[in-house]
């Protein structure tokens, strides 16, 4: 089965997003990139070619309510964004905890998982039933976990409640998103040479766009690979706090892999090997810290640095914690939100994520040899 070209997959993301046009420019070299590879490496087929374009067709449709947005409310560009505290660490460290229970406390903002795939000036919450890009939000979130029920033990997440930036940031095609989904070994080395500063400052822009009407509103905000990219984030966000969580990289990248491999399998249309998903995980989150400690040296201060077991054994003296060094002060009605969303979300709550680094192709020994020197730093 042909796979679609550039052309026909705009014309579909057009007709989703109710005739909008304009694509903007900047993400034809990455889309052209994931188009070249997807054919060699993936069996197209009946059963996965919705799958398959459906990712490519939702970062494109992202891309068209960007544009749109920008020009109805032009005015929001030039908001600034003031010391955003960004949530990241290898993906299993807690980064997703930790930045849903900071969301607790209305004094931040943060990106709700609809508003990521069709940015636009966040209305009233008690509006959103109303909004067609909500309900469609949720009727494609309810769509895939019942498809890949295994996400809902590993990583559920609902059209509102925030989720991490990287759809967001994938409007550039330039981003590990495809890769980490499908399954592309020449996007990846590409990838790893690319400067990623564009897309941070896009992503700036959809940050306006979202949070057009509350622009004084502190960002919260969470992306484990920009641990990697640091660089672009000081960049466009000069005075961002950085909240790196860190976890023993033995347990975190068998878990990330416990992610990846249900995914890929689904976007593939077929149970992949397990053993051929750990050593691209490994390195690529090797690659990632080994990065981000180089680049962290260069922005003293700019850093809380939060250990897994100290989360898990007291969370709330984390957020203390973290909220004296942000200098806020503590909120009696959010501690009192953030301690019901813990009782509501215990660790487990959908069942156990049992996994071991061996059914993924790696050992505990490997994973740790790979890693220490950011085990050795950080104490795990």
């Amino acid at each position: 089965m042909d796979f679609p070209g550039a052309d026909q997959l705009r014309e579909q993301a057009s007709k989703a997003a109710g005739g909008l046009t304009d694509f903007g420019t900047g993400y034809e070299q990455g889309l052209s990139r994931v188009l070249e590879e997807i054919p060699r490496r993936v069996p197209v087929s009946e059963h996965n070619i919705q799958q398959l374009t459906g990712i490519l067709v939702g970062i494109l449709v992202g891309r068209l309510y960007s544009e749109a947005g920008w020009k109805r409310r032009p005015d929001c560009l030039s908001q600034p964004i003031r010391a955003p505290l960004v949530v990241t660490g290898i993906p299993r460290s807690g980064t997703t905890a930790l930045h849903k229970l900071l969301s607790m406390d209305p004094r931040f903002q943060g990106l709700e998982q609809w508003l990521i795939n069709t940015p636009m000036p966040r209305p009233p919450r008690a509006s959103w039933e109303r909004v067609p890009e909500f309900r469609a939000a949720v009727e494609k979130q309810n769509a895939l976990l019942d498809a890949v029920p295994a996400l809902r033990v590993t990583h559920e997440v609902n059209a509102d409640e925030v989720d991490e930036c990287l759809n967001v940031l994938a409007q550039s095609f330039v981003s590990h998103y495809f890769a980490h989904c499908i399954g592309l070994p020449d996007y990846d080395r590409w990838l790893l040479s690319q400067d990623e500063r564009a897309s941070y400052r896009r992503y700036a822009d959809n940050l306006r766009l979202i949070g057009a009407d509350s622009p004084q509103q502190r960002w919260l905000l969470k992306n484990p690979g920009t641990i990697a990219r640091l660089d672009a984030l000081f960049e466009v966000f000069p005075d961002a706090c950085v909240i790196q969580t860190h976890r023993d990289p033995a347990k975190c990248i068998p878990s990330v892999c416990g992610v990846v491999w249900p995914a890929r399998s689904f976007f593939n249309a077929r149970e992949i090997d397990p053993a051929t998903i750990g050593p691209r995980e490994c390195e690529l989150w090797a690659w990632a810290v080994e990065r981000g400690e180089q680049l962290r040296a260069q922005h003293p201060g700019r850093y809380i640095d939060v250990d897994f077991r100290a989360f898990q054994r007291d969370p709330m003296h984390e957020v203390a914690r973290i909220y004296e060094r942000i200098g806020l002060s503590p909120d009696a009605d959010a501690e009192r939100t953030m301690r019901q969303w813990l009782a509501a979300n215990p660790q487990h709550k959908h069942g156990r994520h049992e996994y071991t680094p061996e059914q993924y192709g790696l050992t505990a020994e490997s994973i740790r040899r790979r890693y220490a020197g950011y085990i050795a730093q950080h104490g795990l």
